[in-house]
């Protein structure tokens, strides 16, 4: 366990997985909403393949999330940038170059909204079910998920209250949401400079997959579909989509990292 610090102040929680061997480059990971560092085990279990494929793995907690600094009612798009920039420069201080990112859901945002400032250091980016399109996501929802957390009761009650349940404990707060109104991470993905590859199930319940497959494939990024999955990329029996041993999310992901340093 390290910690690192942001410019406003607060200490997030992080770890290291030092690639067996000789490093070939760093892979940072950016979780989603609600989640922490774990992303529910998948980012545990992909921070050890990459480190056993010959990367350096950096896994962290966003504020108000896990055991980082700040409370979940506090998060901000805003905030998310800062803890995104101080993890890269951490995990560009603590080891070697070519640098990548992966994010998941939510992280996809901060790091989409990142990619312009990091243009000539992050050699890829790999963005898993990623928010590229914040309306329909969240303003105009077209997943079960959103329209079952974003009904016009609800919505009375964040603006009354200042925070919405989302569930294991983590409240969405008023500015957080005022603030999805003013971000397109979408347009920013496209306007990036280094390859990208996306990830998204088709049966996504939380992030609608139309959008993030139109986003993907005119931006020109690598684009790959987990069949039958949902956000957690599991099929309806609660089983994950793999190739012997292997996740497919996972697989793909290390098998195109490692294509870029090869």
């Amino acid at each position: 366990m390290t910690a690192i610090q942001t410019a406003d102040g607060l200490e997030l929680d992080c770890v290291h997985h030092p690639a067996e061997g000789d490093a070939d480059g760093t892979v940072l990971l950016a979780h989603g909403i609600t989640q922490d560092m774990d992303e529910g085990g998948m980012f545990t279990r992909l921070a050890e393949l990459l480190a056993a494929a010959g990367f350096d793995a950096v896994r962290f907690s966003y504020r108000g999330h896990g055991d980082s600094d700040g409370r979940p009612r506090g998060v901000t798009v805003a905030g998310e940038r800062l803890d995104f920039e101080a993890a890269f420069e951490h995990a560009r201080a603590a080891f070697d170059g070519p640098y990548f990112v992966v994010a998941k859901s939510f992280g996809a945002v901060s790091t989409c909204l990142s990619l312009d400032r990091y243009s000539d250091a992050i050699s890829g980016v790999v963005l898993w079910n990623p928010v590229l399109d914040i309306d329909s996501t969240f303003l105009d929802p077209q997943t079960p998920w959103g329209r079952e957390q974003f009904t016009g009761e609800a919505l009375a009650e964040l603006r009354e209250s200042g925070s919405l349940p989302l569930g294991d404990g983590f409240e969405l707060g008023r500015v957080l949401y005022d603030e999805l109104h003013r971000y397109d991470p979408g347009a920013r993905f496209a306007e990036r400079s280094m390859p990208a590859l996306v990830v998204h199930g088709d049966d996504d319940d939380i992030v609608p997959y139309e959008p993030t497959k139109r986003v993907a494939t005119e931006s020109g990024a690598d684009f790959h579909t987990v069949e039958d999955t949902d956000h957690a990329f599991q099929t309806p029996d609660g089983d994950p989509v793999t190739r012997g041993t292997e996740r497919a999310q996972d697989r793909r992901t290390v098998e195109w990292l490692r294509a870029r340093v090869e």
